[in-house]
């Protein structure tokens, strides 16, 4: 594995202060490098690099995001994908990549997406923060949360937040398709068909917008489709099912997903230019 922060990274061998519980997840580790990488918008994300190396694992602390992320430290396991390094964390019951460090031929990308990855920011390494930066001090915040209830609870799978991000995501995906289409469409996503399982393992709120997306690609193609959707279309509903399947029935599309498999976008076109 290459070294864990990428080029130039500053290393500081230090010891720890005080003992860390046994149960937690950074026993038998201990801060030896680190990294702060900020932009302009005043983000700052810092990368602990723990040893031994082949625990892969690293310390990730987020500050200026606008998330609810700032302040926060997270543990992260690392794995390598050619010429970039992924940090995955745990947050409300997901594995997710808030953080990558990408080799740009040159230079280091740290690209950050938030909770709901809905956008995407650039860091660059900050070399003034990195000089000034305690990598024990962020160990030390890390074992403080560890204790902490919130944070803890901040780490629980939240149904209701995930389906609230979903459904935040698909109003997103419903607007740009009443704009596309000039209609005034609803959707509704069957909550009692998805399982706290498949929710945690899928992005939902991504798979449900697929076939508004399509609707919106196919409106800003012709004036024809246009008054096809407003005619014949009235909602859309998502829901989970045993096999991926896409029908309209009485001006409802009805969007089943697997876990894991959809009807694809093509499929999904030529359906819709079939059918409506």
């Amino acid at each position: 594995m290459r070294v864990l922060l990428a080029v130039g990274v500053v290393a500081l061998s230090l010891g720890c202060s005080r003992g860390v519980r046994p149960d937690s997840a950074v026993a038998g580790t201990k801060p030896v490098t680190g990294k702060v990488y900020s932009n302009e918008a005043g983000e700052k994300i810092t990368l602990i690099g723990l040893e031994p190396g082949d625990a892969h694992k690293a310390l990730v602390m987020f500050e200026g995001t606008k998330s609810e992320l700032d302040g926060q430290v997270l543990v992260a396991s690392v794995g390598e994908e050619r010429r970039r390094t992924e940090y995955w964390t745990k947050w409300r019951g997901h594995s997710q990549r808030f953080v990558s460090v990408e080799d740009r031929g040159g230079y280091e990308d740290l690209v950050f997406s938030d909770v709901n990855h809905t956008g995407y920011t650039h860091l660059k390494p900050d070399t003034g923060k990195t000089g000034a930066l305690k990598v024990e001090k962020v160990f030390e915040r890390y074992q403080d949360l560890e204790g902490d209830k919130k944070y803890q609870a901040l780490l629980a799978f939240d149904r209701k937040f995930w389906t609230n991000q979903a459904e935040a995501q698909l109003g997103e995906a419903l607007a740009e398709t009443n704009k596309a289409c000039g209609s005034k469409l609803t959707s509704t996503v069957a909550w009692d068909s998805v399982t706290d399982k498949q929710l945690n393992d899928i992005s939902y709120g991504s798979y449900c917008a697929r076939p508004l997306e399509t609707l919106q690609k196919l409106c800003e193609r012709s004036d024809e489709a246009k008054r096809a959707v407003q005619e014949k279309v009235q909602t859309v509903e998502c829901r989970m099912d045993a096999q991926a399947a896409l029908k309209l029935e009485a001006r409802k599309v009805i969007w089943a997903v697997t876990d894991g498999d959809q009807v694809q976008p093509d499929a999904a076109t030529t359906y819709f230019t079939d059918t409506l």
